[in-house]
């Protein structure tokens, strides 16, 4: 039986300057993207980005989360992803 990387997110790192902290819609498990950008070319608002920064234990530049207030929660993203490698949460209300 073929092992499988560990459901849990790697730590947030901090987003970049004027994002804010209170809400993320997008949670990357970032050990378990390949990088394949489906995500990316779906995401109509661009909230979407490899990080070319960084690289994961599978040699891979992970997707990250660049600008939450765009992201709508639609979800496109989740569904195009081989992986499963995405969360979405919707956002509280009155926010």
């Amino acid at each position: 039986m073929a092992m499988h990387a560990p459901l849990v997110d790697a730590p947030l790192r901090r987003p970049p300057s004027g994002t804010s902290l209170s809400f993320r819609p997008v949670l990357v498990a970032v050990e378990r993207c390949k990088g394949c950008s489906l995500c990316v070319d779906v995401c109509a608002p661009e909230a979407l980005a490899l990080d070319t920064a960084h690289v994961n234990a599978m040699g891979h530049h992970p997707v990250v989360l660049v600008d939450p207030d765009a992201c709508t929660s639609c979800a496109k993203c989740a569904r195009m992803c081989p992986d499963a490698a995405l969360s979405i949460f919707a956002r509280p209300r009155g926010a």
